[in-house]
């Protein structure tokens, strides 16, 4: 028989994030403007700076590279031929496209992400891995950019992605998990 509880009930982990939960961030008009216009201008390489960010995140971060089944003990040379890294990056681009489509309307966008953070319950995310994607995420788009690369995109992408694990990390906790 199986029950229901919480995925850090068993340690202390649920009450010790929540002791740290920042304040929920918001986008403002004027970061909304830039993403949406920064995003046209992205979006037909977006193959590539998924690829790009999960490459660099994997070299900053071994641990993460490790937390990936498919991906543990892959060379750098195998890891950027990787069909599954691609497939992965991918849909995490993907998500991205969806926040940008409902960035005007934010309790969709903050549905989409606890959604999301819920099913990664299933794959033992850990919340701690999840604010590392948009840094790296940052650095692989500011080269599309060159010279039209200012601060203000850098924090509206910034601030996208502090919004985007705010939510998924809340999907992360709240997310029952059934143990036997």
């Amino acid at each position: 028989m199986g029950c229901l509880q919480s995925k850090f009930a068993s340690n202390n982990n649920k009450s010790k994030y929540l002791d740290v939960q920042p304040e929920e961030p918001i986008l403002t008009d004027k970061q909304v403007d830039i993403l949406e216009k920064s995003w046209d201008s992205l979006k037909h390489d977006i193959s590539k700076v998924g690829v790009i960010t999960f490459m660099n995140l994997f070299q900053t971060h071994p641990e993460v590279q490790d937390a990936f089944l498919p991906f543990q003990q892959l060379s750098k040379e195998d890891m950027e031929h990787s069909a599954i890294l691609r497939s992965h990056a991918l849909r995490v681009m993907g998500t991205v496209e969806k926040c940008i489509g409902r960035i005007k309307t934010p309790e969709k966008l903050h549905n989409l992400m606890h959604e999301l953070g819920e099913r990664h319950t299933h794959y033992n995310a850990r919340y701690d891995f999840i604010d590392l994607v948009g840094n790296q995420f940052v650095l692989a788009i500011k080269p599309h950019f060159g010279d039209q690369w200012s601060a203000e995109i850098e924090d509206a992408w910034v601030h996208l992605f502090k919004v985007m694990t705010f939510h998924m990390k809340k999907g992360l906790i709240d997310a029952p998990v059934i143990t036997y």
